[in-house]
């Protein structure tokens, strides 16, 4: 599995288009656009109440100098995340780059690997909420692991620590 080469945000508002300032802090949504999930940065002026179909939800805040660090999305957002992917069924390349990246972060648990009508599935568990999830084994190629990492860097990641409370 290759490294991630993560992206930043684009450090704007999605509501009003206005640059974010060194040291403010905005919330980081999840939401399902024309079937596809797509993340949004909103100014903390401009948050009310999560939108519908918000997948999850976090605070951060830009940093007053560059870092270079990069953080996850809260815990509860990235298995939403992954739930979702489960759920949608239409992406299973995302969907085993993400369960690795679970269990990289020990996140899920890996309980058994098991072969079901000629193909090899992951079973996974939450260990918080003992949910269960299924998983094919793709061979996901090079170049493709590059555009999933591209996605999810948009949707799931902060240079800054995120907390869970907006």
């Amino acid at each position: 599995m290759a490294n991630f080469d993560f992206k930043r945000t684009s450090r704007r508002c999605s509501e009003t288009g206005r640059a974010f300032d060194a040291g403010e802090e905005y919330i980081s949504f999840l939401t399902e656009e024309d079937e596809e999930l797509v993340r949004k940065d909103v100014a903390l002026s401009e948050w009310g109440d999560p939108p519908e179909g918000c997948l999850g939800w976090w605070r951060s805040r830009v940093p007053d100098l560059e870092q270079g660090m990069v953080y996850w999305a809260p815990k509860d957002v990235l298995i939403s995340y992954f739930q979702h992917l489960i759920e949608q069924g239409n992406d299973p390349d995302t969907t085993y780059v993400m369960a690795i990246l679970l269990l990289q972060k020990k996140h899920i648990r890996l309980l058994d690997t098991v072969e079901q009508d000629g193909t090899e599935i992951m079973q996974l568990q939450n260990p918080t909420t003992k949910e269960k999830f299924d998983v094919p084994v793709t061979d996901v190629d090079p170049g493709r692991v590059k555009i999933i990492e591209e996605e999810l860097a948009e949707k799931l990641f902060t240079d800054v620590a995120p907390t869970n409370d907006p």
